[in-house]
């Protein structure tokens, strides 16, 4: 079974992503259907002179009198919004029983961040009290916790794994 872990603001990923990739499609239907917004920059001709279409048109959105933005720019923009996804939960949390009283409990941190790098300890921890608490056992003990890095393409990322013996 695979948790992935709360940030204390209740967004969950997906639902985090769907916002984000929403608000990324309005602007850009925006900027291709508010006519009076556009302004229209210089066409794109090939050397005799003839209009060229292109796959991503060749207009900016006027957000300010001095403030402009291609669709190139929002185009990028959403795509780093979505590999980033700020409102994403920094780990991903997974637990496979190993036995009656046993619990492998490991942990993957996401790619991109801004933080976190000391949480799994605390993860750990409070998925293993969670444990504890919903199956009515008196306490827990940690029998190996490691961390490490593991080196994946594109991105390296953050891992720990534990296992905990529940005790009654």
């Amino acid at each position: 079974m695979t948790l992935q872990a709360d940030r204390g603001n209740g967004v969950c990923a997906a639902a985090g992503r769907v916002r984000i990739a929403a608000l990324c499609l309005v602007a850009v239907a925006a900027s291709g259907c508010a006519n009076n917004m556009i302004s229209h920059g210089p066409a794109v001709t090939d050397g005799s002179g003839l209009p060229v279409s292109t796959l991503i048109p060749n207009q900016a959105m006027q957000i300010t009198p001095a403030l402009s933005l291609s669709v190139e720019t929002m185009i990028v923009g959403a795509l780093v919004v979505w590999a980033v996804d700020p409102l994403a939960p920094n780990w991903q949390l997974a637990q496979a029983p190993l036995g009656a009283d046993r619990m492998r409990i490991s942990l993957r941190k996401k790619r991109f961040t801004s933080g976190g790098d000391g949480e799994a300890a605390q993860l750990f921890a409070r998925r293993a009290e969670k444990l504890k608490s919903d199956g009515g056992y008196a306490a827990y003990a940690v029998l190996e916790y490691t961390e490490g890095i593991e080196s994946s393409l594109p991105i390296a990322q953050r891992v720990a794994q534990g296992v905990i013996e529940l005790k009654r």
